[in-house]
């Protein structure tokens, strides 16, 4: 057993498939399976079930992550508390929005790298929808993401700012536009796109529902950005964060249409595991970026 075959476990448990994994720690799929095989040989135990459909962590699998988590976490504390010159060393994965990568996370990383030069950091950005998901399943140390109804167990989130959410149409004269400026919109005759999963997914369609009205959904796809660029195509409206439309390098063809002062706005926190506090190079970043 090395520290080598321990990381590609924990990120393998994380991700649930061999090729992302594979792709991320940038080792070959036949490398990653000997490196999990010759672990599964050490501790006399199968620690995933794998198919040509799927891979899950067996229970034993899921005990070992634990202890896995905990041996690096210590090992990179013991690193520098050995290091002749003191410095924090290690990796830190970060996960969020385009949006916000160049908002809040430019700055924690701006505030944070003078401090620690050795630390190397990496960040992943996409659907914020899914920023917690990969908090809790460990594929990304940190991330900004929405705070959910119910705060998983064991995670940490701390407020950084709300947006309301805003119903945005295309700046351009089109037919998408002209339906917006009717004196009563039918909603039943106009192209909305909307994210795939999600707080605003929920919120639109709550929001339809208690209006008693049925929305003509022309798309459906993975994103708040892609939302912006779909509408400033003039091809339908759409409901994003205010803060995404501020922020957008196409702002200028798009532009909010209507407050709905009866849809609850955004909340977005930096989050992780709290367990997760253990590892030096990850409370480094958390302290240095919450204060």
């Amino acid at each position: 057993m090395d520290l080598r075959s321990l990381e590609l476990f924990i990120s393998l448990a994380g991700t649930l498939h061999f090729g992302r994994t594979s792709e991320e720690q940038h080792v070959s799929p036949s490398a990653l399976s000997r490196h999990i095989q010759r672990l599964e040989n050490a501790l006399g135990t199968r620690l995933f079930v794998r198919n040509n459909r799927s891979v899950t962590l067996t229970q034993q699998g899921q005990q070992a992550l634990q202890s896995c988590q905990s041996i690096l976490a210590e090992w990179q504390q013991l690193q520098m508390q050995l290091a002749d010159d003191g410095e924090l060393k290690g990796k830190l994965r970060l996960f969020c929005s385009v949006t916000a990568a160049q908002t809040f996370m430019r700055q924690f990383i701006e505030g944070f790298r003078p401090n620690y030069p050795h630390v190397a950091l990496s960040v992943d950005t996409g659907d914020p929808a899914l920023a917690l998901e990969h908090v809790l399943r460990q594929q990304t140390d940190i991330a900004i993401a929405t705070r959910p109804e119910q705060v998983p167990d064991g995670v940490l989130m701390h407020q950084l700012y709300t947006s309301p959410l805003v119903m945005i149409r295309p700046k351009t004269t089109c037919a998408v536009r002209e339906k917006t400026l009717a004196e009563k919109i039918d909603w039943n005759d106009m192209p909305i796109v909307v994210a795939q999963m999600g707080l605003s997914r929920e919120r639109l369609f709550t929001w339809f529902e208690a209006h008693r009205q049925q929305p003509r959904v022309y798309a459906e796809v993975a994103g708040h950005e892609a939302i912006v660029a779909m509408v400033g195509l003039g091809l339908a409206v759409g409901l994003v964060p205010e803060v995404v439309v501020e922020q957008s390098s196409i702002r200028e063809q798009i532009e909010v249409f209507l407050r709905p002062r009866d849809i609850e706005p955004y909340h977005v926190s930096l989050c992780c595991l709290k367990k997760r506090l253990q590892d030096p190079v990850i409370a480094a970043f958390w302290h240095s970026a919450v204060g």
